[in-house]
């Protein structure tokens, strides 16, 4: 029996923790496109947004900021505050869980949340998923991005419209 060798070259296309690949930052951006101002929480070295918020002190992060369970997990900034958020939590965190309420308080229009294949949704009425991509050789890992929308009426008042 021979065996095949596997190509490992895939593995060097995963960079340092923290930063996108070009073309995946690319995509992200045209989701973002048109919106002003954006928040992008955990950033990292990301150079997407307006509002760059991570707890690490990176080139371009414009808000060092730890959430602490202690503070409810609130974001210090008011509601609506933002056109557009996008973030991508640390998947193994399991207390990213706050972002389903802290997200949509601060967003206005558009919700862009990008998951290690766990499902994501607002806890806010009014926000309706719009897209559902799945990332697979775009990125070093599999990826769900949740796009959502805000579309100023309830879900009961969207489905007795249609």
């Amino acid at each position: 029996m021979i065996l095949k060798k596997h190509n490992y070259n895939r593995v060097t296309r995963f960079r340092e923790a923290w930063v996108w690949l070009k073309e995946e930052e690319k995509l992200y951006a045209q989701f973002l496109k048109g919106y002003h101002p954006v928040i992008h929480l955990f950033c990292g070295k990301s150079s997407l947004g307006d509002v760059r918020v991570d707890c690490e002190n990176f080139p371009n992060v414009t808000h060092r900021l730890e959430i602490k369970p202690t503070k409810s997990y609130k974001l210090p900034f008011d509601d609506k505050s933002f056109d557009a958020c996008i973030f991508d939590p640390p998947w193994i965190n399991p207390m990213f869980a706050w972002t389903a309420w802290e997200v949509p308080r601060i967003t206005r229009r558009r919700i862009v949340a990008i998951t290690g294949v766990h499902w994501w949704e607002p806890q806010e009425k009014g926000w309706r998923l719009t897209k559902l991509y799945v990332l697979k050789r775009l990125s070093p890992n599999i990826k769900l991005v949740f796009i959502y929308d805000y579309m100023n009426k309830t879900f009961e008042e969207v489905d007795s419209n249609d």
